[in-house]
């Protein structure tokens, strides 16, 4: 089998096809650099968290983007050149499409190159971070350019669980003086690691798309997960086996206050409930509303 660091550079050569192609750019990964993660991954600061299942080898990946890259990149794809600056609940929408397709890009070169099949691969961005494997993590970070400058930086994470179904026997690199994944201040060079070697990566040419129209298309035809979520509460066991038929109970809810509508697990709009040909629907009447 292909050592880690090898696979790791396989993956973010995907990651940078798909980045390329929905950016409509050529992308060029970089040296790839080893930072193990000891700690926990938190899904809450300034990076954005993709996990990918892989059920042929019964594992999982973390992949780390930085908000700040994913802002520019947004902002690119909606047909401008600056960054989107806060990614409000549309903006995010977009986003955590990008890195889900970034991410099972990367799992799926991961299967390939170690025999495995890739059916039924699949990534959604993470804000839950009780829904990651636990640490430590063998992590690597790669930058990948594009035309216009940007060099957004994309880290994956190799639980040890995941390590021992694709047969790794590595042990964690020291990380006591490397800066933290997307520090401004210079990591000192690792201890005794080997430059990582890339095949030729020919750009694919494409059409540039004017500023101001959006740049969409690629993502258009994907399938959103929309959920309308009349209320929620909070129930102990007890009360739960102990339902039957004909219970009722209460919902943190009015039953004059708006239902909140989610795409991809992001809040995006609000509205109420209205029947249609005898069927249930939702009329808009907030969109990017904010939480609380």
């Amino acid at each position: 089998m292909m050592q880690i660091d090898k696979l790791a550079d396989t993956m973010f050569a995907a990651a940078a096809t798909v980045l390329g192609r929905l950016v409509e750019q050529s992308a060029v990964t970089g040296a790839s650099i080893r930072a193990d993660h000891e700690g926990s991954i938190h899904t809450d600061g300034e990076e954005l968290v993709a996990l990918s299942e892989i059920p042929a080898l019964g594992a999982q990946l973390v992949v780390r983007f930085q908000r700040d890259d994913l802002a520019h990149i947004v902002g690119v794809m909606l047909g401008g050149e600056e960054s989107v600056g806060e990614l409000g609940p549309m903006q995010l929408s977009i986003a955590s499409e990008t890195v889900s397709q970034i991410a099972v890009a990367m799992a799926e070169r991961l299967a390939e190159n170690i025999g495995a099949s890739t059916a039924g691969i699949h990534a959604e961005l993470c804000t839950d971070a009780s829904l990651l494997p636990p640490p430590p993590f063998q992590s690597y970070s790669a930058s990948v350019q594009l035309e216009n400058d940007l060099a957004p930086r994309i880290a994956v994470d190799f639980a040890a669980i995941t390590l021992s179904k694709l047969g790794s026997s590595e042990e964690p690199a020291p990380v006591a003086a490397t800066a933290p994944y997307g520090s401004t201040k210079p990591a000192p060079a690792p201890v005794a690691a080997a430059p990582a070697q890339f095949a030729p990566i020919v750009p694919t040419q494409s059409k540039k798309t004017p500023a101001g129209q959006a740049n969409l298309d690629l993502v258009h035809d994907v399938p959103l997960q929309v959920r309308a979520i009349l209320g929620k509460t909070v129930m102990q066991l007890r009360d739960v086996v102990s339902l039957q038929q004909g219970s009722v109970f209460e919902l943190d809810k009015l039953a004059v206050d708006p239902i909140d509508i989610y795409v991809n697990n992001i809040l995006i709009a609000r509205g109420e409930v209205v029947v249609v040909d005898d069927k249930y629907a939702v009329k808009i009447s907030e969109l990017n509303p904010q939480v609380g």
